[in-house]
């Protein structure tokens, strides 16, 4: 038997989810802190899974993460729809939430080929 003072699982999951998804908008504890009325403490606290998150805070911190609910318990259910999010550095992350702001098709394309072509070199050249 587990110990009940334990995180569980299911918070730990969604407390990870908020930290990709605002690391991936390059958002701080502080400024979601701010946005939601809480320190960067509590956030801090909910993203280790070590306070749990309401209902109503979820929705509040869907919408100050411009996200879905959905997106905050990815992973949570395997048997779910949801893409689960992938376990990528920070700066992956933030590369990501930018690349979607580039409208033309012709520069998300070489970008793409950037990276790869990047990917593929030795390091250091």
């Amino acid at each position: 038997m587990s110990d009940p003072r334990s995180p569980n699982e299911v918070d730990l999951t969604v407390g990870r989810n908020v930290r990709r998804i605002r690391n991936m908008l390059g958002m701080s504890q502080e400024a979601l802190g701010v946005k939601l009325g809480l320190t960067f403490q509590q956030v801090q606290k909910y993203e280790k899974g070590t306070n749990r998150i309401s209902a109503s805070k979820l929705v509040a911190i869907s919408h100050a993460l411009d996200c879905s609910i959905a997106q905050l318990f990815a992973d949570v259910d395997a048997s779910s729809n949801t893409v689960p999010l992938p376990s990528v550095s920070a700066a992956a992350l933030k590369l990501a939430g930018e690349f979607d702001k580039i409208t033309s098709d012709s520069q998300r394309s070489a970008v793409v080929k950037l990276v790869e072509s990047l990917a593929r070199s030795p390091a250091g050249e």
